[in-house]
């Protein structure tokens, strides 16, 4: 039978703190719920609850993001594929889309309220 010893015990708090202190730089989940776009190397930030429409520059153009009633999607790019659009809207936290021949990247961020009646993840 093997002992724990004095490392066994400071590497096991070392990983302890690393993924306490990792959780925590994530970002906020709490509070109002935002909008956080990466452009450009700079990032913007948009309340979920205010509509808006929004264009970023990148390297191969211009893309368009809107923001109405609570979800957000990409109205427009200058990308090939459009794969961005396609992505159709998103609405809750820790969910994103990314628009990756422009290095766009967009996702929610802050707790959102579930509609009532609506479809939740275990029963979809």
């Amino acid at each position: 039978m093997k002992r724990i010893r004095l490392g066994d015990i400071i590497i096991f708090l070392l990983s302890l703190v690393i993924i306490v202190a990792s959780l925590g730089s994530y970002g906020s989940l709490s509070g109002k719920p935002e909008v956080r776009v990466q452009a450009e190397g700079r990032e913007w930030i948009y309340d979920l609850s205010v509509d808006t429409i929004a264009s970023f520059q990148g390297p191969v153009g211009a893309t368009s993001i809107e923001i109405q009633d609570g979800k957000v999607h990409v109205l427009d790019s200058d990308c090939r594929n459009k794969v961005c659009i396609a992505a159709g809207w998103i609405s809750a936290s820790g969910q994103w889309i990314i628009c990756l021949p422009n290095n766009v990247f967009i996702r929610i961020e802050g707790t959102t309220q579930p509609k009532p009646g609506g479809v939740d993840d275990i029963s979809f």
